[in-house]
């Protein structure tokens, strides 16, 4: 048997609650596009082998994966493409998932996402990447409550096919991850008060995704640059501002100056994103951001489309 999965990336446009005022904590905004898709083929085979790109952290993924659901331990891995790493992507969650959903499908059991990234260790503060994987779309997360697990899925909203998601990549810089990410929370937790998560959630609630639910990308535009505002602004004690680094401020008001309806910085950076409606206009600002990166130290611009349907498993 084969089986081959291609997860999409996440975009995650921010956190709407550091204060926990209300019993749960962060909350996530996050949405799906196609590429960098992660792809990943598990196939029979006598013993666990893992090959491909990021081969060890896949491995980990496969080996945790087996324990966690008693899978058959022999299986061949291989990571045909994934999400660079600690860019701001859910390059993480993507691997995990699609490492774990592979072996689970290759032993004939349908386990949910949900219980696939609670086993291999995922959504610790966001569970956009999870809903990104299983559903697609604009994902809105509703926080953690203290000693819970992954936070629950509490809307959903399917993205415009014709729009487009021009994301920049520069060739420097890694987005917190690890201890780093989790001291980082801990110096902001708490000590933004009530009033920007205010502001953050009714972003959300009365403007992103009603604009997303009718097509409207310039209403869909404005919130995205409020939201990454407001978030920018309680974390900025971490990030030394909005945004974490030059090259992410400048690419992102080159965005903006292009025609895109919006901007912004996917989770820590270094990727940011603009939205735009067609491919015209996304090979338009793409070029503006290739031209930034250039004088930051080189990168990559790329013009992804959403993704509406989470995961694909084709099985033969």
């Amino acid at each position: 048997m084969r089986v081959v999965v291609r997860a999409p990336a996440r975009i995650h446009v921010g956190i709407i609650d550091l204060d926990g005022g209300l019993g749960r904590l962060y909350g996530s905004v996050g949405l799906a596009v196609d590429q960098p898709a992660t792809v990943v083929v598990a196939e029979n085979a006598p013993e666990l082998v893992v090959e491909g790109e990021r081969a060890a952290r896949a491995r980990e993924f496969a080996q945790a994966a087996i324990r966690a659901f008693g899978l058959d331990r022999g299986a061949r891995v291989r990571v045909l493409s994934a999400a660079p790493e600690h860019v701001g992507l859910g390059s993480g969650t993507q691997l995990a998932l699609g490492v774990g959903l592979a072996l689970a499908k290759l032993n004939g059991l349908d386990i949910p996402a949900e219980e696939l990234a609670e086993a291999l260790g995922r959504g610790e503060v966001s569970g956009a990447g999870t809903y990104a994987f299983k559903l697609g779309g604009l994902v809105v997360d509703g926080g953690k409550r203290p000693g819970g697990g992954l936070p629950p899925l509490v809307a959903r909203v399917e993205i415009p096919r014709r729009w487009r998601f021009v994301i920049g990549l520069p060739g420097r810089g890694r987005g917190l991850y690890g201890d780093a990410e989790r001291r980082a929370m801990e110096r902001v937790v708490g000590r933004c008060g009530a009033a920007l998560p205010a502001t953050a959630a009714r972003i959300v609630l009365m403007k992103l995704l009603p604009a997303a639910a009718e097509g409207d990308i310039h209403s869909f535009g404005e919130a995205v640059n409020m939201l990454e505002q407001v978030v920018g602004r309680m974390f900025s004690a971490v990030q030394g501002g909005v945004f974490r680094d030059p090259v992410v401020e400048e690419g992102v008001s080159e965005m903006l100056r292009a025609g895109a309806a919006g901007a912004g910085q996917s989770s820590w950076g270094p990727a940011f994103y603009g939205v735009v409606e067609g491919d015209e206009d996304a090979e338009a600002v793409a070029r503006r951001v290739e031209a930034v990166l250039r004088k930051h130290g080189g990168g990559r611009a790329l013009i992804a489309r959403p993704n509406n349907r989470g995961a694909s498993v084709e099985v033969g």
